[in-house]
This record gives C-alpha cells, sequence and structure tokens, in this order.
C-alpha cells in the first residue's frame, strides 16, 4: 500500500516551481532557500498554493493546522525579525520554534536541545522499567531490555542532536549512567565507567564519534547517496606532500570561520573524529571492513573505561 501512495506522489515535485521537495512515506516537506526573507516569502506562498492545486487534481486532503514553517538562519547569521505571512489555502501558518522531521526534533538553530528535552522523560520512564524488570529476569535479559526500550531512543538519531555538549545533552547522559547502575544493582553515586566496561555497552558521547568514523568510512567507499559527493577531501587530494597524516589517509580539515556552522558542524567533528583514530590506531581506516573499523573503535572505547 505504501509503495501505491509513493507512486501516487512521485510527480508531486513537478508542481513546485522553487522549493525543494523531499518525500519519505507520505511526510512530505519543502525546503526554501533565500537571502532576502520577502523574497523567500513570496516564494513559498506561490509554491503552497501550486501544492493545493495539486492536491485538488489528484484529490487528497491536506490538514492545514497540522502544516508547520521553521525559519533556519543564515550561516553565521542572526535570527530575521522580518514577520512572514504565509498562507496555505487561506489559513496561515505561523514560524515554529521546533519541528518534528522523522522523529528527530529540529530547532531552528540545529542545537539538538529541544530533541534531548523531549528525549529525557522517555528515557526516565525505560530507567523505571529497567528497575523493576531487574528483580525478575536475569542480566543477559535485562541487557536485551536495555536495548530494546532505552538504546533504541537514545541512539536514533543521535549524530544530529548529540554533537556538541550541552545542559540538556548531559542530563540524558546522566540517565544512562542510571540506566546502567540499574541493571548492576550499583548505588546511585557508583561510579559508571566501570559498569559500561563490565558490560561493553558505549557511552552516548562515544557511540556518537563510532559512528561519525562508520559514516567518513561508507564515504570513503562510495556507499552514499550522490547528495554527499563532495562532503569530505582528503589530503592526497590537496596535496602530494609525503606526510604521515597523508599516507594514513587523513582528512582535510577546512578552514572555520563561525563556531556554530564551522568548529561545532557535523563535518568537522566527523573529519576531527576519523583523523584521530587514523593517528590513534596507526592504519589506513579506509582498507578496513566497515564491521572491523567498527570492532576496533568499539574495543578502544571500552577498553579505556
Amino acid at each position: 500500500m505504501c509503495l501505491l501512495f509513493l507512486i501516487y506522489i512521485n510527480d508531486l515535485n513537478r508542481a513546485i516551481k522553487y522549493s525543494r521537495v523531499y518525500h519519505f512515506a507520505d511526510d512530505t516537506n519543502l525546503l526554501n532557500i533565500s537571502n532576502s526573507p520577502k523574497q523567500m516569502q513570496k516564494r513559498v506562498n506561490i509554491d503552497l498554493k501550486l501544492l493545493y492545486r495539486w492536491l485538488l487534481a489528484n484529490k487528497i486532503s491536506l490538514n492545514c493546522s497540522k502544516t508547520e514553517l521553521i525559519i533556519f538562519p543564515r550561516r553565521g547569521g542572526n535570527p530575521t525579525n522580518f514577520q512572514f505571512r504565509i498562507r496555505l489555502n487561506g489559513h496561515r501558518i505561523f514560524p515554529s520554534e521546533y519541528i518534528k522531521y522523522l522523529g528527530v526534533y529540529l530547532d531552528c538553530n540545529l542545537s539538538g536541545k529541544y530533541h534531548c528535552t523531549i528525549l529525557h522523560p522517555k528515557l526516565s520512564r525505560a530507567c523505571g522499567m529497567l528497575s523493576k524488570a531487574r528483580h525478575y529476569i536475569p542480566e543477559k535479559e535485562l541487557i536485551s531490555l536495555y536495548y530494546a526500550i532505552f538504546s533504541s531512543h537514545l541512539t536514533y538519531g543521535c549524530q544530529i542532536w548529540s554533537q556538541n555538549p550541552s545542559p540538556q545533552l548531559n542530563k540524558i547522559i546522566t540517565l544512562q549512567k542510571r540506566a546502567i547502575r540499574n541493571i548492576k544493582f550499583s548505588e546511585f553515586d557508583a561510579p559508571s565507567s566501570p559498569l559500561f566496561k563490565e558490560l561493553k555497552i558505549m557511552k552516548i558521547q562515544d557511540f556518537v564519534q563510532l559512528q561519525n568514523c562508520l559514516f567518513v568510512h561508507d564515504f570513503l567507499n562510495n556507499v552514499l547517496p550522490s547528495c554527499f559527493s563532495n562532503y569530505f577531501h582528503t589530503l592526497t587530494e590537496m596535496h602530494g606532500i609525503p606526510t604521515k597524516a597523508r599516507e594514513l589517509g587523513c582528512l582535510y580539515v577546512p578552514c572555520s570561520r563561525t563556531t556554530r556552522f564551522g568548529l561545532k558542524s557535523f563535518t568537522r567533528k566527523c573529519i576531527d573524529n576519523w583523523n584521530f583514530f587514523s593517528s590513534h590506531l596507526n592504519t589506513q581506516l579506509r582498507e578496513l571492513p566497515r564491521h572491523e573499523l567498527k570492532n576496533r573503535i568499539t574495543n578502544y572505547f571500552i577498553s579505556s573505561y
């Protein structure tokens, strides 16, 4: 049924004039990029009119009250004070502080703070379930329960919302420590690192670094979508000087003029993590099979606890 729906809406993007259209099942998003807020408002309103006409022609209804709008400020810029007047079938859409996209809550600065705020009560309830279940099931099954009801929420989309430290992220880290202590029947203030090591469970901040390295590995082995074709550059591409970093397949570190979109960006974090493990493990990570790379980095973190 889902496949038939995808085929049915496959030509929706042709009806839109200015915005980029992104689909995932029945979730449709329009992305418009412009340096002028006034021009953006005009183009978005035109595209929404075209979208509504396409929906009517194809006998599809749209709930305008569930349609959301968010403004992402330009790189290095500040949120605009322009009062956007966006309408869909006469229904005015006001900018939101955050939106939910494929299960991840995105705020206007892409900081991940709001997602952590939403995630906190879910993980807190999971901790309570682990605390009760530990009295009735053995440790092996309790670990499986941890991965099912706690880790599944913790790791979903973590590369998006947990790249940089924040007070909200610290609360999530504290909840993971509490969950591990619950599994081991430890005191609330017991050191958590030995427990992570004994259970062979990675801390969330280390798991993100692992995923960053696997992302770069996929990029270098050409298994990522074409939109990531120029995401990274190796030192081999940039110069021919026979340095050790070049021989190890390290990545070129671009100059960063901003903190939020430069030093703290997803791209920069991936580069730093890849270069660190390339030098630390002293090997060409690109040539390793993906599962071996994953095992090496996992063992590095767990042995360090």
